[in-house]
């Protein structure tokens, strides 16, 4: 009889050791689950804490910097290529969140007046677009003035007026005399067109002139296509002054 219950007292004893042995296992598959490394070489854990942090901070990156553009003012996209976009992102800098996309042409855009200056000396404000508020690069934007056909000052008479095989070519050309021979040279970007009907019809944006107060000049060609349409010559030429700072009665200030 003794015999018999010191066999089911050890049975019993070793059945309680291996469920124990059970638990333990199970335990350390979460735990090591749970602190995986990523890629950066921290755990997931550290990584969810980090990116919580970084949200709940609200600081924005580089240092707040009282530049134009100003408050109540109203701005434009400048000096960026027809077909693409001005990115308008959640926070100032080039790797963060599109929140929207502002076309070549784009105007009536509202900054806030809060500009932020980052470590690559990159200036962005934060403006609001079509209701989408976000950051942009002020490289991109600047306050447009008047309007004014310079044809008669940039060719004052009609055997003047250049001709080229292409509109692309003669917006170009008609920028080159815009731009004029000082250094540093302005940029010229072809903002819209060409297109071709009845009038050929390029725009181009001349930015980056040496001036405080006028950046450049949107300049908006017309041609008409001669005989057999292998060939265009200027007909008329607008020019919208692009400023830098702000505007006042049409005039860069």
């Amino acid at each position: 009889m003794r015999r018999t219950l010191l066999g089911l007292l050890i049975v019993s004893l070793l059945l309680a050791g291996c469920g124990d042995d059970d638990d333990t296992v199970a335990t350390e598959e979460t735990e090591t689950a749970t602190e995986t490394d990523t890629d950066d070489g921290s755990t997931t854990t550290d990584r969810s804490t980090s990116s919580t942090t970084a949200a709940s901070s609200g600081e924005l990156p580089g240092e707040r910097i009282d530049i134009f553009p100003y408050e109540d003012t109203v701005l434009a996209v400048v000096g960026v290529e027809a077909g693409d976009v001005l990115n308008v992102r959640a926070a100032p800098g080039p790797g963060q969140d599109v929140v929207a996309e502002l076309d070549p042409l784009a105007d009536g855009i509202s900054p806030s007046g809060h500009n932020r200056q980052l470590d690559d000396g990159s200036i962005w404000a934060e403006i609001t677009a079509d209701g989408v508020t976000g950051w942009a690069n002020t490289a991109f934007l600047a306050h447009l003035g008047d309007t004014d056909d310079v044809t008669s000052q940039l060719y004052p008479e009609v055997a003047d007026r250049p001709r080229a095989d292409t509109m692309l070519q003669l917006g170009e050309e008609v920028a080159a005399a815009i731009a004029g021979s000082e250094e540093p040279q302005p940029d010229v970007v072809v903002v819209d067109g060409p297109t071709v009907a009845d009038l050929g019809e390029i725009t181009v944006d001349v930015v980056g002139f040496p001036d405080d107060a006028v950046l450049g000049a949107r300049v908006r060609v017309f041609a008409e296509p001669d005989p057999g349409g292998e060939s265009f010559t200027v007909r008329s030429v607008e020019s919208t002054t692009i400023c830098r700072r702000a505007v006042s009665e049409g005039l860069c200030v």
